[in-house]
Order: structure tokens, then C-alpha cells, then sequence
């Protein structure tokens, strides 16, 4: 293995996550004036003059949002509560207790704790008055972190769903979408809750596309869907029969007669995936290798993506080897489904395309159908699926290093405390020698202990818990070995 280029991958993700850390979003994003009582949120002024401040919020990056809002507000708050994931305290202490932290949602699933949280959150709104603003810090993560499900649900009926979706393939918008359905506070019901008080919102972004009424379920955001989307939804995986009447009536019942605030709600994004790709393309240069930012909207299973990225491969390869022409190069990159890909980077830059090392960055989410009772995640399962499939075209890649990073920007890939994993064109036949077979962790979705046993951990990426969260990073680097540096 290139030990220089595990390197270099693991340094180009750090600095991806980074650009990302909320405290230093939240200082680009907000300033407070404490003698005119002017809070200005990304150019927009909003006068706390005679107004008592609330503050809550939701998510793996709420924490460090929360602190950061703490040091510029300060005494100006008069309460607030943050939901966050569990393990975040450790060696935090309080600026000035008016600010609690609630933790809860342990392998970033709903339970006792985040649903108790949940309805504190939803009691200090729903106490506001119109001399009250309420400020809102939401960020990925938020949904298991606020689960408060209609009356008739149960956490348990509303957990055992969203899980079936889940590992039926269901997408972060499909399980959003039928989140917001059954919850109390989600779908812009935390707003609607919290009237007459003005309400802003800052928000770090998840999903692809930045959604607002996505992303952390829009509690605080104008419910788009239609009546009939979330069953739909259920229907789509034949989940239906087995839900519980709770549910059933609450999904089939077309009457939403609440009226979304929309001029008394703000809300702004305050960073997002394209963010950390940015910030990986200038580290990636520093390195020495030339980067090129490929799509921010990556999504699909991890089987799919992985045949797409090593066609990607071998595409690139063959052009640099004279294998086929510039027009056949146009031609083979545009018949890839790869989401959100944009070439005119490759184009553009041909010559270096060429010769270069190159690295690749994209970010998305992905989804991955669960069919075995293995331990992992998307990002350590991508890069598991990816060695497997690039290994059937080894031959064609001679000469070249081929490595792959698949990681989350919140440090957590699953129910494990990996980041994510490395895969190498080598990977599969390295692991013919030592007896491994790789296909049995595939199927058993077992890539946790895979990368744990293989090497001795050595691929693993393991960054702890970052307190962000813009989804992931994808990174390939594609290098001639007499090129090695």
C-alpha cells in the first residue's frame, strides 16, 4: 500500500470537516450589538430591543452552535434547550447555565432521553409571547434528536417504521418526509408552536440540495408535502399492512388546517456540504495533487455508486493511457449516473487530467439495503463494495495507485465509531493472501469488523465524534506509480 497517499487522503478529509466546525460558522454568520441591541444574522437585522431570547436546537453540530451563541449573547438569554447526542459533554462545562444541554438519541436513534428533550423544547415554544424571539440551531442529526411523535404514536411505533425504511433503502428525504408526517414538531410545527414570537433559524445543512424543510425534519420550516406524500412513501417499500392503526390514521387523515407563519420565521443556511468539498480541493493542492470537485449531490446505494466511481476510474485511465480519444472521453463521462455530476472540470483541464495526480472530491448521502446482521455504516460499506468491484478491472489499471476515502462529517458511520474506511485497487488480493474473504463481509453488511480485522484497523478513518454534520466525503485519488512522490 501507499502509505503517503492514506495520508494524504486522511489530511484532505480533516480539513474538510474543518471548514465545517459550527463555532466558526456561527461567528461569519452572527454579531450582537449589546447597546443597540442589534442581532445581525447574515445581513439580516433583527432588533432585540424590550425582547426576551429563547434559544433551542437539535443536532450533532448543536452543541458548539450553542456554545458560540452562548459567548455572543450572553446574559441577553434568558433560557434554552439543545438536544444533543450523547457523549458530547464529556469536559464541557456550562458558560453561564442559561443554556441546558440534554443528550440522548445514542447511534443516532430516538429514544427515552432525546423524546423528553423533545418536549421541553416544544413546552418553552409554545409559552412564547410576541414580545419573545426565539432563536433555533438546528443542524444533521436533528430528527433522531427531536423525536416527539403525535399523541396516539409511540416512540417504539414510530422508530420500528422509520428502521424498516431505512433498511429497505429509503432515502434521507423519503425518511424525512414521513418523520415530519408523524411527528409534533417537525414539518415547521416548532414555528407554528412558538407564535406569536419572532423566530430565526440558523442552519447547517445535511441533504443534498439544502432542503430547509428537510433538514433536521423543518421544524421550523413551511411543510411542502402533500397530505398523501408520506403514505405514498410506505406504500413505495409495502410497508403498509404492518403498520399500527396510530400511524395509519395519522397518515391517512388529509386535514392540515395550521397555517405556517411565514413572515415572522428566518431562516438561513449558515454552511453546507459545499463547503467541505471546497476546503478539500484547496488541502488536496497543497498536496500536490489536482483537484477536481466532481458533484455535491451524490446519492443512490452504495452497490450502484461503487460500479459508477470505478467506471469513473477506469474512463480517466484509458484516456490517460491514449486507450481513446478526448471525444470518446466527453462521451464515456456523460453515460455514468453519477448524481449532480459536473464535468466541465475534466474538460476544462484535459491537459492535467492527463498527466496529473488527480483527486476527486464529491459529497452526498448515500443509502445502503441492509440484508445481513453485520456491523457498519454507508461510508465503510462504499469503500468496501468499491475495492471489490475495481478489483475485477485490475488489469486494465496497471501502472497506477488507485485509493479511495468514503467518510461522514460527523465522525460516525453507522452504529460504530468509524468516520468511514479506505478502499485500494489491491484491497480484494491483498486479502486472497491472508485468507479474508471480502464478499462474506459485503453481504453480511459485517464492513466494520472487516476494516477492524484487515491490516489491523490501518483503513479504518477514525476521527471521534466532530460535533458537525454536512453528510459525507467521497475522495479518489488516482496516481502513476512512477509518479509516486
Amino acid at each position: 500500500m501507499a502509505k503517503n497517499i492514506i495520508s494524504d487522503l486522511r489530511q484532505i478529509f480533516r480539513s474538510s470537516v474543518s471548514a465545517v466546525l459550527p463555532e466558526n460558522l456561527i461567528r461569519k454568520s452572527i454579531s450582537y450589538s449589546p447597546n443597540s441591541q442589534q442581532l445581525n444574522i447574515t445581513g439580516k437585522s433583527h432588533n432585540l430591543q424590550d425582547k426576551n431570547v429563547y434559544v433551542v436546537g437539535t443536532g450533532k453540530a448543536v452543541k458548539n452552535m450553542a456554545i458560540e451563541v452562548e459567548k455572543t449573547l450572553g446574559s441577553k438569554i434568558k433560557q434554552g434547550i439543545v438536544s444533543i447526542p450523547i457523549g458530547s459533554l464529556d469536559k464541557y462545562k456550562p458558560l453561564n447555565g442559561n443554556i441546558t444541554y440534554c443528550e440522548g438519541a445514542k447511534n443516532n436513534l430516538p429514544d427515552s432521553e432525546a423524546l423528553e428533550t423533545a418536549r421541553k423544547i416544544k413546552a418553552l415554544a409554545t409559552k412564547l409571547k410576541n414580545d419573545d424571539f426565539l432563536l433555533v440551531l438546528l443542524s444533521g442529526g436533528g430528527s433522531a434528536l427531536l423525536p416527539l411523535p403525535k399523541n396516539a404514536i409511540t416512540l417504539d411505533e414510530k422508530l420500528a417504521l422509520v428502521k424498516k425504511l431505512a433498511n429497505m433503502g429509503a432515502d434521507i428525504k423519503e425518511l424525512n418526509t414521513v418523520r415530519k408526517r408523524i411527528s409534533d414538531v417537525k414539518g415547521g410545527q416548532l414555528a407554528i408552536c412558538a407564535q406569536p414570537a419572532q423566530v430565526a433559524a440558523l442552519v447547517l445543512s445535511d441533504i443534498v440540495g439544502d432542503p430547509l424543510d428537510l433538514i433536521a425534519s423543518g421544524p421550523t420550516a413551511k411543510n411542502q408535502d402533500s397530505p398523501t406524500e408520506a403514505l405514498n412513501i410506505v406504500n413505495k417499500y409495502n410497508l403498509y399492512t404492518e403498520l399500527p392503526e396510530s400511524i395509519k390514521t395519522i397518515l391517512e387523515d388529509e386535514d392540515n388546517l395550521e397555517i405556517f407563519p411565514e413572515n415572522n420565521v428566518h431562516n438561513v443556511i449558515i454552511g453546507s456540504n459545499k463547503l467541505s468539498t471546497e476546503a478539500a480541493s484547496i488541502e488536496a493542492k497543497k498536496l500536490n495533487y489536482f483537484p477536481i470537485i466532481l458533484s455535491n449531490m451524490v446519492t443512490g446505494n452504495v452497490s450502484d455508486l461503487a460500479k459508477e466511481y470505478v467506471e469513473l476510474v477506469k474512463t480517466i485511465v484509458a484516456f490517460r493511457k491514449g486507450n481513446t480519444s478526448y471525444d470518446e472521453l466527453k462521451s464515456n463521462l456523460a453515460a455514468l449516473n453519477i448524481p449532480g455530476l459536473d464535468l466541465k472540470e475534466i474538460i476544462i483541464n484535459k491537459e492535467n487530467v492527463k498527466t496529473g495526480d488527480l483527486c476527486f472530491i464529491l459529497g452526498g448521502e448515500t443509502t445502503v439495503q441492509v440484508k445481513g446482521t453485520g456491523v457498519g455504516g454507508r461510508n465503510q460499506q462504499l469503500g468496501l463494495e468499491f475495492s471489490k468491484v475495481i478489483h475485477q478491472i485490475r488489469n486494465h489499471l496497471k501502472d497506477y495507485e488507485i485509493y479511495f476515502l468514503s467518510g461522514g462529517t460527523d465522525g460516525i458511520d453507522g452504529p460504530t465509531d468509524a468516520a468511514g474506511a479506505i478502499g485500494y485497487l489491491n484491497l480484494v488480493s491483498d486479502c486472497i493472501e491472508s485468507n479474508i474473504d471480502v464478499d462474506s463481509y459485503i453481504e453480511n453488511n459485517d464492513s466494520y469488523n472487516f476494516y477492524k480485522r484487515f491490516k489491523n484497523g490501518e483503513l479504518h478513518v477514525i476521527t471521534g465524534q466532530t460535533n458537525t454534520n454536512v453528510m459525507d466525503i467521497h475522495l479518489i485519488v488516482i496516481q502513476y506509480q512512477h509518479n509516486n512522490k
